[in-house]
């Protein structure tokens, strides 16, 4: 038995270890960042926020159209259909923001979510800690509870989604908090659990799957041994869980009632049973969420087969936590692979397993216990199963996921190895690294690169198509010929600009000059689709020769009524034909990224759309591409990285002194 003294040691290192690792965390989720949010649910809980801090009222406004998944309430008035406690606690990292980026001005947007993705970051560092705390609680050292919260943090989908604005985070801290709160021994920590229960349904009422698990562990903490110690430990604890519990509960309740007319309509309700109602194929969805190449947990979060492994570990010590993780993961996993939209896509991995990670970890502490005592070989097995997972969750930083979801499609995606995100992401990368190589070198010989004043393409995009694609004033290709002779080159260009406009004033340049020579031919009768042909002298061919398409412009959205494309276009390029010794030159792009427009939508799209080809999704990244002013950018870059580093560097020691003890 340990002395009074060495317990109090021992607590007092956890406790040091805790706020370390929260440091460590919270400064890495800063420094990794996105900058941005990527889907309808979270600039839905954004913009109900911003609402409320500007009206004091949940009600988004109409003219708030943009991603916004809404219901209409009992008012007549637009609300946000996911819970309220995400927007409410955002609302100060909203005000900061704003107040921020009035020292930015132009790139409100992009500092405003520099500010609320904190929230997040702060939230899924929280979550670790409680683990940590937790492993602690259930008798381990220190030095385990360390490791088991550094596979949480680091190796697990919970990095990746602190980098989000999804309900997922703060949810599943609240799940956290609850289980942790029935573990400890004194009665305030089970008010304090029961107030989670009520933060975890106010943030996604999804969670109400995790509670059956939880009240289960309830009865599993309370037992003694025998029935009359089980009846007096759990009545004692029942009456603050109802305690923390119903006050919250009653406000929930409260504002549904207020907002959609019944105490029992979440607002996600309608949503929720659409869902429920599209059925699939179980043996599909459970195959896809466990072990797909897709969306399988084993692929995307492998540290998670420590946890899964030490179920039969320890077990006199941490049965009650090997239960609860099986009894979560049996329970999302027969409940999500029945669900149409089992993947959740517009995520990293399986969105909806994240709420059972932490759970799922807690029983990793008594396989690492054990593989203390055993051969070196089992050690540096469960390293190389941590780093490989660790390697996993760094390929978001490289490309936003959601890109490949534009571009692929979700039958492959989800079940073809050479298809999945875990390997595309690289793939894009890679090719992004190009063009950013061929931008400042020049590109190689034998091809023709798109460098200036094209939009986006309009082609298959899951095929790679450079055209068709609209051009702006003066669209330019660089042309890189691979050997001594001419280039023979054919254009087939569109006039689309609608009537009553004037048809356009084009004409093909070269280095800046009217290119002689150039056979204009009519294709349609009418004049909107023409054919350009010329040849071009060695001469003229020398390496990194610009040809330039020129032409005057419209925008859609000014010249037209119903047209939201707010772009000055030129011409649509159809097709280009360039050869040099009848090879083809081959066609590339490695155009810079526009600068962002600062709307909701502008920005969204900036940040993630296929044509922007960004080389990190990374907010220092987003920072320096903006086009930022120079004083602006070092003050952000400043603000938040600079206490985010010290904040790693120091978590960072205090660990390294936990595990030296």
């Amino acid at each position: 038995m340990q002395s009074p003294r060495h317990e109090r040691g021992s607590a007092a290192r956890a406790r040091r270890a805790g706020a370390a690792l929260f440091l460590l965390l919270l400064g890495w989720y800063v420094l990794t960042m996105s900058g941005h949010t990527y889907a309808s649910d979270e600039e839905t809980v954004l913009a109900a926020g911003q609402s409320l801090l500007a009206t004091g009222s949940f009600a988004i406004s109409p003219d708030e159209q943009f991603l916004m998944n809404v219901n209409t309430g009992a008012d007549g008035l637009r609300y946000s259909r996911y819970g309220p406690l995400q927007s409410v606690l955002a609302v100060p990292f909203i005000a900061a923001g704003n107040a921020l980026a009035l020292a930015t001005p132009g790139y409100s947007e992009l500092t405003l979510r520099l500010v609320v993705l904190l929230l997040p970051a702060i939230v899924t560092a929280a979550t670790a800690w409680l683990v940590l705390a937790w492993v602690v609680e259930m008798g381990f050292s220190a030095r385990i509870a360390v490791l088991v919260g550094l596979l949480f943090g680091l190796t697990s989908l919970a990095w990746p989604h602190s980098r989000t604005f999804f309900g997922e985070p703060l949810a599943t801290f609240f799940l956290a908090l609850c289980g942790y709160g029935l573990r400890r021994e004194a009665r305030l920590w089970w008010a304090i659990g029961g107030l989670a229960a009520v933060g975890a349904l106010a943030t996604k009422i999804q969670t109400g799957l995790a509670l059956p698990a939880l009240a289960l562990y309830a009865l599993a903490v309370c037992w003694r041994g025998d029935a009359r110690a089980f009846g007096r430990a759990l009545l004692g604890r029942l009456a603050f869980g109802a305690l923390g519990l119903a006050l919250p509960l009653a406000l929930l309740l409260l504002y549904n009632a207020q907002l959609f007319g019944s105490a029992l309509n979440s607002g996600y309700g309608s949503v929720g049973a659409q869902a429920l109602g599209q059925h699939g194929n179980w043996r599909e969805g459970l195959y896809g969420l466990t072990i797909s190449t897709g969306k399988g947990l084993i692929f995307y979060a492998p540290s998670m087969l420590l946890g899964l492994v030490g179920l039969a570990a320890r077990p006199r010590q941490q049965w009650r936590e090997s239960a609860l993780a099986a009894l979560m993961l049996l329970s999302h996993l027969g409940f999500y692979s029945t669900v149409g939209y089992w993947h959740g896509d517009g995520a990293w991995g399986p969105r909806y397993m994240v709420f059972v990670l932490p759970f799922a970890y807690l029983p990793a502490a008594g396989l690492l216990a054990e593989l203390g005592a055993r051969a070196r070989g089992w050690r540096i097995a469960a390293g190389g199963l941590a780093l490989a997972s660790f390697a996993v969750q760094l390929l978001p930083l490289l490309v936003s996921f959601d890109v490949y979801l534009q571009i692929s499609d979700p039958a492959e995606r989800y079940f073809t190895p050479a298809a999945s995100p875990i390997v595309a992401q690289l793939r894009i990368w890679a090719g992004r690294a190009r063009e950013y190589w061929w931008r400042a070198a020049g590109g190689p010989p034998g091809t023709a690169l798109l460098v200036k004043d094209f939009s986006y393409s309009e082609g298959d995009r899951s095929k790679g198509e450079l055209l068709p694609r609209w051009t702006y004033a003066d669209a330019t290709v660089q042309l890189n010929p691979a050997g001594e002779g001419g280039l023979d080159g054919t254009l087939w260009v569109a006039d689309h600009r609608p009537w009553p406009l004037a048809r356009a004033n084009f004409e093909l340049r070269l280095n800046n000059a009217p290119l002689p020579g150039v056979e204009r031919t009519n294709t349609d009768g009418d004049p909107i689709r023409w054919t350009l042909r010329f040849r071009l002298t060695p001469e003229q061919l020398g390496r990194g020769a610009r040809l330039q398409l020129h032409s005057d412009t419209w925008n859609p959205t000014r010249d037209t009524q119903d047209n939201p494309r707010n772009e000055d276009l030129g011409l649509l390029v159809e097709k280009i034909e360039l050869r040099q010794g009848g090879q083809p030159l081959a066609l590339r792009e490695a155009l810079p990224i526009p600068p962002p427009r600062m709307n909701r939508r502008a920005f969204w799209l900036w940040t993630q759309d296929v044509p922007n080809h960004h080389l990190f999704d990374l907010w220092e990244w987003y920072v320096l591409a903006s086009g930022m002013p120079s004083g602006a950018a070092a003050l952000l870059l400043a603000l938040l990285g600079l206490p985010a580093l010290a904040l790693a560097i120091g978590g960072a020691r205090g660990l390294r002194a936990t595990l030296r003890a």
